[in-house]
């Protein structure tokens, strides 16, 4: 499917919703500006220029991680008419995401959409056995994982520490695995993560305070 048409099945799905929903006729210009936002771009002009990773390849994305409602509130804060009172942002991305994510000839990917990354890496390694396997022998810890993402152009970083309670404030690590997935479409597909995993035993085990943990 072409970039276009993706777009425009976007930007109508949209605008149906919030005529149906709210009798509110969104303009068509306010359509593709939100639309373009919820790919991760901060007009309809930046997202039409990013050839690289054009919506036209979304079929090939296996896992999605949608942008963050900070960053849409901000792109509608910029519309001088337009109000978030019809709808909060997860009801606006349901309606544009929608006519994508049920068609199966674009959405192919095994995974449901994650809201961020840290629960996508939290799903991922849990529902993985090459992980499980590395990390069962390691003994049956209860697990807490500490997940620092780093985003550059063409891909994400997602490293997580894996640690066992030892008390209220103090864990203790037993691991990491790096996690990274390389951009294919817009700012939200992705392709298959590669995923490095490393173990710590004895003396090489880190002590951690308590912190952010999924």
């Amino acid at each position: 499917m072409s970039q276009e048409n993706i777009q425009k099945k976007c930007v109508d799905s949209l605008r149906t919703f919030t005529q149906e929903n709210f009798n509110i006729k969104i303009k068509a210009s306010h359509a593709h500006e939100l639309v373009a936002a919820y790919f991760g771009y901060n007009s309809k002009n930046a997202l039409i220029a990013d050839k690289k990773y054009s919506l036209s390849r979304i079929s090939e994305a296996a896992v999605f991680v949608m942008v963050p409602d900070e960053f849409v509130d901000n792109r509608i804060s910029d519309f001088k008419d337009f109000s978030l009172n019809m709808a909060d942002v997860y009801s606006l991305g349901e309606a544009i995401y929608t006519p994508l994510f049920a068609d199966i000839s674009v959405y192919k990917s095994e995974y449901p959409p994650f809201k961020n990354f840290d629960l996508f890496a939290k799903y991922y390694l849990e529902n993985n056995q090459r992980w499980n396997d590395h990390f069962q022998k390691l003994g049956k810890f209860k697990l807490d994982h500490i997940v620092d993402v780093k985003q550059y152009d063409e891909l994400v970083e997602i490293v997580v520490i894996h640690t066992s309670k030892k008390s209220d404030v103090d864990y203790v690590g037993i691991g990491k695995t790096t996690l990274t997935l390389p951009r294919v479409v817009g700012k939200i597909g992705f392709l298959k993560p590669e995923m490095k995993l490393e173990s710590w035993s004895g003396q090489a085990r880190k002590h951690f305070k308590l912190n952010k943990r999924v």
